[in-house]
């Protein structure tokens, strides 16, 4: 996660709060006094709770209640916080350690949005408390985590969900890597924010290839502020990587905009999205004509009268 979605933050109040609620459905009375909360800074961060889908609360007469939603991410937490009661989860599923955790999902992807001495600080805690361990400059989350690695993963998904249907209650989510996704969603979709970008074959007609879809596809991040060339490429691929037909369509942007492209970028995205070796496929077979048995190629022929039909010099 390249930039931590300020939405699903957990503060030290919560955390303390769904503790108190991992021990089983409780009365906001008994809240406030377990953990000593005033009832406008209770509710205030039960508002939260529920936003981010790990609460509901019941009344039963003058009572109201609070307990674990049935979520898959909040059953993960609630099995987290049971199962390693001894942890100190209120200064480590919050702030920076969150974001360094939601990191170590991904150690062979390189994160610059985190400085160096923030970084080291919250690994050594981290590594003290036998969370993560570090060869070199990766680092992951040991495997005696798996409940931790589950639920970031579902937390994830539970708020990539969230924000597709924000797009379209029909969006499909195609792929996902930390907190940037791919969605295919109906024509008349209208993106809720800037940080939706439509892409792959979506945005061919603008490189004067024109491929018709009864819907569209975007790439939601908070990070890119345009899509250029190289995503479109290699978010066509993501569509279906192993599929000969997304392959030759992103032949044919691939050559169409060869002289723009930049190649160390591309490749670099190639990495982060885990093309790198298709893409390379790629490039070689442009240069060589010869397809690669194990990548989802064309063949030659195949490939020269398709460029044929949109007009794509090959010679």
């Amino acid at each position: 996660m390249r930039t931590i979605n300020a939405e699903y933050v957990l503060s030290k109040s919560e955390i303390r709060i769904l503790r108190q609620l991992s021990k089983g459905k409780c009365s906001l009375s008994e809240i406030e006094k377990a953990l000593s909360l005033k009832p406008a800074l209770l509710s205030q961060n039960l508002k939260k709770l529920l936003k981010k889908g790990l609460i509901q609360t019941t009344g039963q007469g003058n009572r109201k209640f609070a307990y674990f939603n049935d979520t898959k991410h909040a059953l993960l937490l609630r099995d987290l916080l049971i199962t390693y009661d001894h942890i100190d989860w209120q200064n480590i599923l919050t702030g920076r350690t969150l974001e360094i955790l939601f990191q170590a999902l991904t150690p062979e992807v390189h994160h610059a949005n985190v400085s160096t001495a923030t970084l080291w600080r919250h690994l050594k805690n981290l590594k003290a408390r036998g969370i993560i361990t570090q060869t070199g400059k990766e680092y992951k989350i040991t495997p005696g985590f798996s409940i931790l690695i589950e639920f970031l993963k579902e937390y994830q998904r539970f708020f990539a969900q969230k924000l597709a249907k924000a797009l379209s209650e029909g969006a499909v989510i195609l792929w996902q890597e930390d907190m940037e996704f791919l969605i295919r969603a109906p024509k008349n979709a209208k993106p809720p924010t800037k940080d939706f970008h439509k892409t792959a074959t979506s945005k061919f007609q603008e490189y004067d290839l024109p491929l018709f879809s009864e819907s569209d596809s975007y790439f939601y991040s908070k990070n890119k502020k345009q899509i250029q060339p190289e995503d479109v490429i290699l978010h066509t691929l993501l569509i279906e990587p192993k599929n000969t037909r997304y392959t030759t369509y992103a032949l044919l942007l691939l050559k169409k905009t060869e002289k723009q492209l930049d190649k160390n970028y591309l490749l670099q995205e190639a990495q982060t999205h885990g093309l790198k070796d298709q893409v390379n496929s790629m490039l070689q077979f442009l240069k060589t004509h010869t397809q690669q048995t194990d990548q989802a190629l064309p063949t030659w022929n195949e490939f020269a009268s398709k460029a044929r039909d949109y007009n794509v010099v090959i010679a």
